[in-house]
């Protein structure tokens, strides 16, 4: 691993006083110290000139302004000081980009991240965001980035890196919509009580494939039983499923389990918010299964679907906040709970979008999950399938991949060539 080069890279004009502090919004407050790690790989041996990169960095920054700020050690306010965010040049020497699509083995996703930014803790007194672009051996390049969850959520996260890549190719974009300066601002009125999530090297990490075709089988399965189910249930089921059975097998018995599902609540509020809302917005709902019995696919997609319909409601913003509010002590008992299961969906194809200037990546992802029981999805690249990220206990995973049922609706993605 050679570093070409490594500085922070500060908004290109400075942040507004009346800007320059501002407290994190509710859910904000509520969200998880940790930084989400977003992986996207390029073919092209065309790039883009290093300066184009950081100067449109600097540029996206103003308007992103949160982003190249510092948290206070009071854990909720934002000093928008312009101290920039990291960003890395470097090249991998004798390691191809088609090695790394064989084998996106952990090891070499460290190297694709700033030292220290892969699933980093908090962010009080570090920088919000950190990226690298890493050149591999004869062409094709990563670019990475590692977002604190304080600031942004993953349709946040997209729509900074869309908004990036924009001013990259020259294009110009409407400034966002900062969540935390532009919704009522509610205390908690009491101290959240701190949620740690266990991250172990232990667990491992599967990517799994449902094309479209598997879908549409999926879909025929519970057909009678559940009315359009959508890609999204259906797939979350079936993993639900099988991490139940498999542990059933490891445990020597049923266990009682929650699902917890995320869901970005932008569109689902009486009054929509814009798409490039920036901030986190999203809120869950949970699945709980006492018996086995109530594990089939259809009775959980059936649980699922209900789930997101008891989010939308049609509620004003201000008292879906206050229900927040109301419920959100009750979080941290998600997180004591041994036999939880955790999901989100990175919604849409727009991670696909990334063009700074040399077309889009052949891949993207998140890296190595280093939670148990978390299942990530997301789009594949033609819309019409899935492609979930999957970290399980190794003995667990062991029997979830072996699931005759997952084996039957989808394909492990070994490769990506």
């Amino acid at each position: 691993m050679e570093i070409i080069s490594k500085e922070i890279i500060k908004p290109s004009s400075p942040t507004p006083h009346h800007l320059q502090t501002f407290k994190l919004s509710l859910l904000d407050q509520l969200t998880l110290h940790t930084y989400a790690p977003i992986i996207l790989l390029y073919e092209s041996k065309i790039t883009t000139s290093i300066d184009v990169l950081k100067k449109s960095l600097s540029q996206t920054l103003t308007k992103y302004y949160p982003f190249a700020g510092r948290l206070k050690d009071d854990g909720i306010t934002v000093n928008c000081n312009d101290e920039g965010v990291v960003f890395v040049e470097a090249k991998l020497l004798g390691y191809k980009l088609s090695d790394f699509l064989q084998d996106p083995n952990y090891e070499t996703q460290r190297l694709l991240f700033p030292e220290g930014y892969l699933w980093k803790g908090s962010c009080i007194g570090y920088a919000f965001l950190a990226a690298q672009v890493t050149y591999f051996d004869g062409g094709g390049m990563a670019v990475t980035v590692s977002m604190s969850h304080k600031v942004a959520d993953a349709p946040s996260l997209g729509v900074f890196l869309s908004d990036w890549a924009a001013v990259a190719r020259g294009e110009v974009r409407p400034a966002p919509l900062i969540l935390a300066t532009s919704i009522p601002s509610l205390d908690l009125a009491y101290t959240m009580p701190e949620i740690v999530i266990e991250m172990s090297e232990a667990c491992v990490t599967k990517r799994f494939v449902f094309d479209a075709g598997t879908i549409s089988r999926l879909r025929r399965s519970v057909i009678g039983l559940v009315e359009n189910p959508t890609k999204i249930g259906l797939v979350t089921a079936l993993l639900y499923r099988c991490a139940i059975a498999s542990s059933t097998v490891k445990t020597g018995g049923f266990r009682n389990s929650t699902l917890i599902q995320l869901v970005n609540m932008r569109q689902r509020l009486a009054a929509q918010l814009p798409e490039n809302s920036v901030g986190n917005f999203t809120w869950y709902f949970t699945t709980s299964n006492d018996r086995e019995s109530k594990t089939s696919l259809g009775n959980l997609v059936v649980q699922l679907k209900k789930g997101i319909k008891e989010l939308r409601d049609n509620l004003r913003l201000e008292d879906w906040l206050i229900r927040v509010r109301e419920s959100a002590y009750n979080v941290k008992e998600l997180f004591d709970n041994l036999d939880v299961y955790r999901c989100s969906h990175v919604r849409g194809g727009s991670f696909y979008q990334m063009d700074f200037g040399w077309g889009n990546p052949k891949w993207c992802t998140i890296a190595d999950v280093l939670v148990k029981n978390t299942f990530i999805l997301y789009d594949t690249p033609d819309g019409d399938g899935v492609e979930a990220v999957v970290s399980l206990e190794e003995e667990h995973m062991r029997l979830f991949q072996s699931n005759q049922e997952l084996l039957q609706f989808s394909s492990i993605a070994r490769s990506r060539i």
